[in-house]
């Protein structure tokens, strides 16, 4: 402001000596500077992730150093998503169990052009470390780890910036344990509700937050429905009243936990492992809760409806206590495709779709035809056939789950074997349609990124 008013000043002195007319010793106004243009980015605070107008997301994990490097160089092209530092929702808890992002590596992911993603409490019943000991979604609903999330909230408003955020991961795969909870307090397993005949009918959901819309949980409690998937249902409600109305924030890009793609006939194998005067019930509740139409919860509380889809077999050598191998046929794992697709579809006609996980493997094999076959076959299919499908997020490895029992599958597609040639060949055949950069909800893409 002082340099403004010395510059206006020396201007209207000079003006006023080169004039020769009798008022010419009565100062003059200086005429007002031309406003400069100033260029003004995007405010991200506003905006949200989007998907392609055409072609899919083209993604990777990194849990060891390098992963991403690593499928970049047998794909011949940039992943969109996630980043090496702070890319995922695995180093995203401190030492309790809260929820946690690191705004620096946050901001190091977003300088090199990749999205991340975010997670709340994991909605678990069980014992993990993505929630304190002792979580119920019960206990969530009742505001008992609001501190933890407003502390989140603070990290999320400091980094301003859009993010994948979900309030929970795959909960009919590894959380079909559980899914939501059971019991009148929901801290109890699947397996308890079967055998307590006690599945259906008893969640009722604690009183809305203060100031909440009358329709927060409007159809989340019924008879029919199992109370792990209703649960699950509310928790996304009540994260989203929690960020969105509560705390402001407008650059969440909701998704759906990465709903896991199971075998068509996966509910009859799975009632079989319960006694046999259990199984009748057994298979009533897992059709149910299985069903990704009783959890989704509704258009206004999701942006991107995401599942997980991995085409597995079973090798005796890598599963203790199997007396033979299992190899299921790549056909049927399309036959589970389509049925999770038929849902989400009839659930969310609207919904982008996105592979929060994905994995062709062969067993412990890292060069293999028959992984090569899946991956040339999976990826194709799915631009043939499912064009709701707008992004895809390729697993990776960590040496502690391909182990047998635990993960036993090799799902990191490297350069120069047959997976890689695989996945570099789908690529080439369709150009245009893999794509290197996330969109944002104004047209715009993340900076700092190239096609």
């Amino acid at each position: 402001m002082t340099m403004l008013r010395t510059i206006l000043a020396v201007l209207a002195l000079c003006s006023w000596l080169g004039d020769s007319s009798a008022d010419a010793r009565t100062p003059r106004k200086a005429a007002p500077l031309a406003p400069r243009s100033v260029a003004v980015g995007p405010d991200y605070s506003q905006l949200k992730l989007a998907p392609p107008p055409t072609g899919l997301y083209l993604g990777q994990y990194e849990w060891v150093p390098g992963d991403i490097a690593t499928m970049e160089a047998a794909a011949g092209m940039r992943t969109s998503h996630y980043a090496p530092n702070r890319g995922h929702w695995s180093i995203g808890y401190d030492g309790s169990g809260n929820p946690h992002l690191d705004v620096a590596q946050a901001n190091a992911a977003w300088d090199a052009g990749r999205a991340i993603v975010v997670q709340a409490f994991n909605t678990y019943a069980g014992a993990d470390a993505e929630h304190p000991v002792g979580f119920t979604v019960d206990k969530l609903l009742r505001g008992q780890y609001d501190a933890a999330l407003h502390t989140l909230a603070l990290e999320l408003k400091a980094f301003g910036k859009p993010v994948f955020f979900q309030i929970g991961r795959e909960p009919n795969g590894i959380g079909g344990d559980y899914f939501g909870g059971f019991g009148v307090n929901g801290d109890k397993s699947l397996a308890w509700a079967v055998a307590n005949n006690a599945a259906f009918n008893k969640f009722v959901p604690p009183a809305r937050p203060i100031g909440a819309p009358s329709t927060l949980y409007s159809g989340v409690s019924s008879s029919t429905i199992c109370d792990g998937a209703e649960r699950l249902k509310a928790a996304q409600r009540y994260y989203w009243d929690f960020f969105v109305r509560r705390e402001g924030i407008k650059n969440l890009t909701f998704d759906t936990m990465g709903w896991a793609v199971l075998q068509t006939d996966q509910t009859l194998w799975d009632s079989q492992d319960y006694p046999a005067n259990q199984r009748t019930y057994a298979k009533q509740v897992l059709d149910s809760c299985q069903d990704f139409r009783n959890v989704y919860p509704g258009d206004a509380y999701v942006d991107v409806v995401t599942i997980n889809w991995y085409m597995l077999d079973y090798y005796m050598a890598d599963w203790p206590g199997f007396t033979q191998d299992y190899i299921l046929s790549i056909d049927s794992w399309f036959q589970a495709l389509n049925k999770t697709m038929t849902q989400v579809i009839q659930a969310a006609p609207t919904k982008p779709v996105m592979f929060t996980e994905l994995g062709f493997p062969d067993g412990m094999h890292p060069d293999s035809a028959y992984a090569a076959a899946k991956i040339q076959y999976g990826l194709q299919g799915v631009l043939d056939y499912y064009p709701q499908i707008k992004g895809l997020s390729m697993w990776a490895n960590h040496p502690s789950w391909m182990v047998p029992g635990v993960f036993p599958y090799d799902c990191l597609i490297r350069p120069d074997t047959q997976q890689g040639q695989a996945l570099n060949a789908v690529i080439v055949a369709n150009p245009g349609k893999f794509r290197s950069c996330i969109y944002l909800s104004d047209g715009s893409t993340i900076p700092n990124c190239t096609e």
